[in-house]
């Protein structure tokens, strides 16, 4: 395994063999060139192993190693091993069925760069960007992910509690910020959201307003670009209310008394019910962007 790379892009696998040979090809034509790629497949029964052996053997300095353990962890823990593995110092999750415009690498690795140089290379720093939503034949559904889903990317730490505008395939981290909020906890709510949160509370987040890859859409999306809605908001309390648990369980003691009280809030949220659980919303001001959001949230939640 090569591990003098600047950049290793971490691409999880799975039946991907529909999507793979374009996303590769998207990758070669990087105009940042000092990248490799960490793949690991996660259990595919399909043709992806073979595409991904064929670019090894194209590539051999491009490849940092392919993990082939058999199981099948979903796409949440199989990243997480990507990060456990990882050695480079600037890191960037991968889809299997996206598309990089060839400046992604470039952009991001010099935003990562410049606040390396503002903060300080022990702070936690990750950028992101927007993305292109597209249709499985690249039909354009969205030239802005961000407007589609109404995302505020400038929120406030506190926001990222129940609400994430980080999306992981547009995502460039520093090796901080991954010994910080890797091994990714049971019930973290995904990685690219754990992610985010830990860099909100404890390190610095940069939006580029840049569109830098095609986001492609298709029927087996892990979890794809669709607005959430009042369905299942039950769930997300739970899921939100789980979360903040454990982060509070493993970032407690760097939290002073009122971000403590506030995490506590979200923490508790599922042992309340009804009118109790919608004071517990309003007290601590546990809102998501939007009037619409907040009905739903005191209605259904």
């Amino acid at each position: 395994m090569m591990d003098n790379a600047r950049v290793q892009i971490l691409l999880s696998t799975w039946n991907g063999e529909r999507w793979l040979p374009e996303l590769l090809a998207s990758l070669e034509k990087q105009t940042f060139q000092d990248w490799q790629l960490l793949i690991r497949d996660d259990g595919s029964t399909d043709q992806t192993l073979r595409i991904l052996l064929k670019w090894q053997a194209a590539h051999p300095d491009k490849l940092a190693g392919l993990l082939l353990d058999g199981c099948h962890l979903g796409s949440k823990l199989s990243f997480s091993r990507l990060v456990e593995a990882s050695t480079a110092p600037c890191l960037m999750f991968c889809d299997q069925d996206d598309v990089w415009f060839p400046e992604k690498i470039e952009l991001q690795y010099t935003a990562l760069r410049r606040l390396e140089a503002q903060y300080g290379e022990a702070t936690p720093l990750l950028v992101h960007s927007d993305l292109v939503v597209v249709d499985e034949e690249r039909a354009i559904q969205a030239v802005s992910f961000w407007d589609y889903r109404d995302f505020a990317v400038g929120q406030r730490k506190q926001a990222y509690l129940l609400n994430n505008v980080v999306t992981g395939c547009a995502t460039a981290f520093n090796r901080v910020a991954a010994d910080l909020a890797f091994p990714l906890p049971l019930y973290a709510m995904e990685h690219d959201r754990w992610l985010a949160l830990v860099c909100a509370w404890f390190g610095q987040i940069q939006a580029l307003p840049h569109p830098l890859l095609l986001y492609r859409q298709h029927e087996a999306n892990a979890i794809g670009a669709a607005p959430a809605n009042a369905n299942g908001l039950s769930t997300r309390v739970e899921a939100w209310s789980q979360q903040a648990e454990v982060f509070l369980h493993r970032f407690g003691e760097r939290l002073d008394a009122q971000d403590s009280k506030l995490v506590t809030a979200v923490a508790g949220l599922r042992h309340l019910h009804g009118w109790k659980r919608r004071q517990q919303i309003l007290h601590h001001r546990l809102f998501k962007p939007g009037v619409l959001n907040n009905v739903a949230l005191l209605l259904f939640a």
